[in-house]
């Protein structure tokens, strides 16, 4: 039979498919006799040949690889097996035989993980004894046997966890005493311990031995990297990046591992491919030790390393840097996203102020890649100090980029355009106000480009760039736009020019859809030559270099029809809705395409409404396929000759007992990776059935819960983004739900939904995943109200999540106590963090919507306690943003408090009273609604303060300058009227208020001033005759001019006014025939 085998793998062997197939044939016949598996085991102890041995060990871990399949084996031939395969373990020589072998041992082990006769301990003293072995060789052999050991079957060894890292450590100590830690033995145990780290944390003896030995595995590390060796480097660095995820609070002495990081980094001499992961990794150790890194002023030095390697490193054969592949092998794209790591991670302060210090000197160098490398700074910081860097920092940085957009140096430029871009993404609304001193400049630039392409010049390399703060900042402005529209299109429609190429005509277009979206139906004059442009493109087929254009087109169409309104589209709808049919049905099977066409139907059903029922039987299916698709995870593998195919085949013939999986080892997710065109599609698809629930009414009814079932399950995605998207999708389905009047079905949603995002809250990763569902869930509770909180079991997670998020307990919360002891909460937090306590504050409020008022109660209560204590921090650390939405906060929450506000009322006035007289703009304004609002929410118990609110009012409105404080501070003076007229001296009040009328920011204070005059006039006070004009003109000038939005408002002041009309025309003429503008107004009335 063994000559048979052997003939067997021979032909498995060949490089010829019919005899690979026979081989096949014939192993699977072979295998019925039980006998086959020790013939393998013996041609693996005894073949001279060493690819036969190799194979034999192969197809043995094949066969084997299930416990179920290893149960069926006879006990004898299992005894057998795992002695002769430790025996051919032993005395192999080859290292491939060696490998197979180990990993044959290794599937053994897992099987026998139960077996109270283990040969566990055999194997141990295998691997003991040859790792503390002088022969190199044969401690080679040892922990090369243990590095494929704990690759396969780490879970077996964590019963021996306290042994095998004493033995890493020996190794270690006698490789530093021989002065060699590159040899393959020093590898392979910092490779295979890697694996084990996951089982070590709480063995503190384990621990202590890891620590212990980590300045030696450092060392190890650089005498590796200095070597060269690309790989064997790459798989002994996975140690860092497993401590740093399973055990962070083992890297005690951060300043080792960062500073041979950035000596790696910032050496030249060695390979990129061992540079990248390194600089990679210092944003990690960003991310897990940001405390210990400022407290040990670790921070300047990691800065100066990663900004020299954007100034020094250069890619001549592309210049897409950040814009290009994620994964890119590139030292600069590394140190860029490791700067982005650290302005996200780090207190913005901390981080601007020394890399100030390094940009100013560059900005001045006569090197235009040093010029550029802080241009690329700028932009990269954008994001993760955005609220710093618009506070004090935006002006004299645009100046600054506005300087590098003008530079000789076309990299320069190139990289100026890209920090604009990024400002322009990051830093709204702020950077809107600068449009005079941006737009200028880029319409400039467009100026320049159609001359040149008119001469027949190549594009130049920045123009991509360009495009990118063009549409960026354009597509913020809003109204603001609608000046510079004209000379805007003009100059795309120049380059919209058949002449010119497709890629710039595709730039083109998208900025069109920028401009569609901030100027919305101010677009209308230019709409019918933009659609003649489209029209162009949208065609069943055409030329392969002109599909990104097409796609474009779609996306373009789409942003317009959003905006555009039905009076000017509807027209259009019918053929729309016609070419995106035809194209989901015999367009690209491409995940972009698909995308782009889900994204015009989404955008349709704002202009038909519930006449999208007619195409959702043919669309809806689809973009439910799209949603549950896996197609964005795809199997990565190796090529492998055709014989490993055939064997997988094999392997999978056999019949699966569905009973009787065990604890098998699926394959491992490593060998996965996400498709981003796929991850898109997804995104959009679920994005599209948002749409279809907020504006086709009750044509989506029948299909909300198909709808929700499916994005539901897409909550737990890999994708950040696709976690994010789902949750506002699965909101908008219950907000459905209740627009529909089925309050029953909002609560049974609600019941699903809220365990789920309270543990998503808890658990995830993702800093930005944590802000989100804060946002969507405050914003659940404030449209859905009282049928959105199913229980007393969802009210206790959602209060806990608050308190958690506050407490800093959420899992994307990293707590890092390296730096120093427990946690200290007058640190400064990056950004990130902060927004979660923003949000999680926000919550408190919007809780209270769907709480009665004294189950409310109930929940402030214990709330207010971090609501204060993160007030006084704020004022204690002059936190201006913190104090605002602290006091914003509490405002918010009385309403729905109701008379329980008086509860609070001793407490919290004093607050409200000391902020009125806050240095920031907005913690003032704040404290002047929340006086309001408190007042009116705790009716009698305010009556006693009413001398000191209004004077406190009265002193403010005397000094205030800032719009939208004025405007609350008759928001407040209105509630105390309506609260309690008789306490306020109208006599005195009265005219200062109306003095500073009409509101000019916040409008929303018009419900409270209109109710105000109708209840001064209903009760005929006699202070309120001489100021019926003065009343009569504030409602006529708010409603003229649109300011007061709701229908319900709306509807007072027009009846307020009328009632004015009939008793006291004499006063009503004078007002109306003031200004022709007011008289037309009134004649619409």
């Amino acid at each position: 039979m063994e000559q048979a085998m052997i003939e067997i793998i021979n032909g498995l062997l060949c490089t010829e498919t019919d005899k690979i197939r026979a081989a096949t044939a014939a192993l699977m016949k072979a295998y019925e006799t039980p006998e086959s598996l020790l013939c393998l085991v013996h041609i693996v102890n005894t073949n001279k040949e060493t690819q036969i041995r190799q194979y034999a060990a192969v197809l043995l871990n094949k066969r084997l690889s299930k416990l179920r399949q290893w149960s069926t084996v006879p006990a004898e031939h299992k005894a057998s097996i795992k002695r002769d395969m430790l025996q051919a373990l032993i005395a192999e020589e080859q290292k491939s035989v060696r490998n197979a072998v180990a990993q044959f041992v290794a599937t053994l082990v897992k099987h026998e993980a139960e077996n109270t006769g283990s040969w566990m301990p055999e194997l141990l003293n295998y691997i003991f004894q040859r790792c503390s072995s002088p022969d190199p060789n044969e401690s080679e052999r040892g922990s090369s046997t243990y590095a494929t050991l704990t690759a396969a079957a780490p879970d077996q060894f964590s019963v021996h966890m306290e042994t095998i890292c004493q033995l890493f450590c020996n190794v270690l100590m006698t490789a530093e005493t021989q002065g060699d830690l590159t040899t393959p033995t020093v590898c392979n145990m910092i490779t295979g311990t890697s694996y084990l780290l996951p089982f070590i944390a709480g063995n503190t003896a384990t621990e202590q031995t890891v620590v212990k030995v980590l300045p030696l595995v450092t060392k190890a590390l650089h005498a590796i990297a200095l070597k060269g060796n690309h790989d064997r480097f790459l798989a002994v660095f996975d140690i860092f990046d497993s401590i740093a995820q399973y055990v962070p609070r083992l890297l005690t002495d951060v300043k080792l591992v960062l500073e041979f990081c950035l000596m790696t980094a910032s050496n030249r001499q060695i390979e990129d491919g061992i540079r990248v992961p390194v600089i990679a990794f210092i944003g990690t150790l960003v991310h897990i030790k940001k405390k210990a890194i400022v407290k040990q002023k670790l921070l300047e030095p990691t800065l100066s390393v990663i900004f020299e390697i954007m100034c020094t490193e250069t890619d001549p054969d592309n210049d897409e840097v950040y814009f290009g592949d994620e994964n890119s092998n590139r030292p600069l794209t590394a140190a860029m996203q490791t700067l982005d790591l650290l302005a996200i991670h780090m207190p913005p302060e901390k981080l601007i102020a020394p890399l100030l210090q390094l940009l100013e000197p560059a900005l001045q160098n006569p090197d235009p890649m040093r010029r550029s490398a802080a241009y690329y700074s700028m932009g990269m910081i954008a994001e993760g100090c955005s609220e710093t860097i618009s506070h004090k920092y935006l002006k004299v940085m645009l100046n600054i980029i506005k300087s590098g957009i003008a530079d000789s140096a076309s990299e320069v430029r190139v990289s100026a355009f890209f920090a604009l871009g990024q400002f322009s993404e990051y830093l709204q609304p702020e950077i809107s106000k600068y449009a005079p001193l941006i737009l200028p400049v880029l319409f400039d630039y467009l100026h320049q480009l159609v001359v040149e392409l008119r001469g027949g010049q190549p594009e130049p390399k920045s123009v991509n760039r360009m495009f990118y703060a063009l549409d960026t900042f354009c597509e913020n402005l809003g109204e603001d736009i609608v000046p510079h529209l004209p000379i805007l299109l003009e100059r795309l429609f120049e380059i919209l020019d058949p002449k010119n190429s497709a890629k710039i005509r595709e730039y083109a277009l998208c900025s069109v859809s920028s401009a569609s979206e901030a100027a919305k139906e101010h677009l209308a004059p230019y709409f019918p030559r933009i659609f003649e442009i489209l029209k162009a493109f949208l065609l069943k087929d055409v030329p392969d270099e002109m599909a990104p254009l097409r796609l474009q087109a779609i996306d373009t169409l789409a942003s317009i029809t959003r905006v555009m309104g039905k009076e000017h589209f509807l027209p259009l709808a019918n053929d729309t809705k016609n070419y995106c049919l035809m194209m989901l049905d015999e367009g690209p099977n491409d995940p972009d395409f698909r995308r782009g066409i889900y994204g015009l139907i989404g955008a349709l059903s704002y202009v038909v409404n519930e006449s999208m029922s007619e195409v959702f039987p043919q669309v809806i299916p689809r973009l439910i396929q799209t949603v549950i698709s896996t197609e964005e995870v795809e199997l990565s593998l190796p090529d492998k000759p055709e014989r490993d195919l055939i064997l997988e085949a094999v392997s999978a013939e056999e019949e699966i007992d569905l009973e009787d999986t065990d604890d098998e080892d699926d394959d491992e997710l490593d060998g996965y990776q996400v498709e981003n065109d796929y991850i898109v599609e997804k995104e959009v698809a679920i994005g599209t059935l948002r749409d279809f629930a907020a504006n086709t009414g009750a044509a989506f009814t029948p299909y909300l819960q198909l709808a929700f079932e499916n994005v539901y399950k897409t909550l737990d995605h890999a994708s950040d983004d696709i976690r994010r998207t789902s949750a506002t999708a699965l909101c908008e389905f219950v907000a459905a739900l209740n627009r529909s009047g089925d309050t029953g079905g909002v609560t049974r949603a609600c019941e699903i939904l809220i365990p789920k995002f309270s543990a998503m809250m808890r658990n995830d990763e993702v800093e930005e995943v944590l802000v989100h569902l804060l946002d969507e869930v405050g914003q659940l509770f404030r449209i859905n109200k009282l049928p959105a909180m199913p229980n007393k079991q969802c009210a206790d997670m959602i209060y806990g999540c608050i308190r958690d998020s506050f407490l800093r307990k959420m899992t994307c919360q990293f707590n890092d106590q390296s730096g120093g002891g427990e946690y200290d909460d007058d640190e400064e937090e990056s950004e990130n963090a902060d927004m979660i306590l923003e949000n999680a504050a926000n919550l408190v409020a919007s809780f209270g919507f769907a709480l009665d008022p004294e189950t409310f109660s109930k929940y402030f209560d214990r709330l207010f306690h971090f609501l204060s204590q993160k007030l006084a921090k704020a004022k204690k650390n002059d936190q201006p943003e913190h104090r605002a939405y602290i006091y914003g906060t509490l405002a918010d929450s009385f309403q729905n408090l109701g008379s329980f506000s008086a509860t609070y009322f001793d407490t919290v006035c004093p607050l409200f009273l000391t902020g009125a007289n806050d240095t920031d703009p907005k913690s003032r304004q704040n404290s002047y609604y929340a006086l309001g609002e408190l007042v009116m929410h705790s009716e009698e118990k305010s009556f006693a303060s009413y001398p000191t609110i209004l004077q406190t009012l009265s002193d403010a409105i005397a000094r205030e300058t800032e719009p939208s404080a004025l405007d609350n501070i008759c928001g407040a003076v209105a509630r105390l009227i309506l609260t309690n007229v008789q306490a306020v001296p109208l006599a005195a009040v009265l005219p200062v208020l109306l003095a500073h009328l009409p509101l000019r920011e916040d409008f929303e204070e018009y419900d409270a001033v209109l109710k105000t005059f109708e209840l001064l006039y209903t009760q005929a006070m006699p202070s309120i005759v001489v100021h019926i004009e003065q009343m009569v003109y504030v409602i006529l000038q708010a409603l003229q001019q649109q300011h007061i939005t709701d229908a319900d408002i709306i509807l007072n002041g027009i009846e307020f006014v009328k009632l004015i009309r009939a008793q006291h025309p004499d006063k009503f003429n004078n007002v109306a025939n003031s200004n022709p503008e007011v008289c037309r107004f009134v004649q619409t009335l």
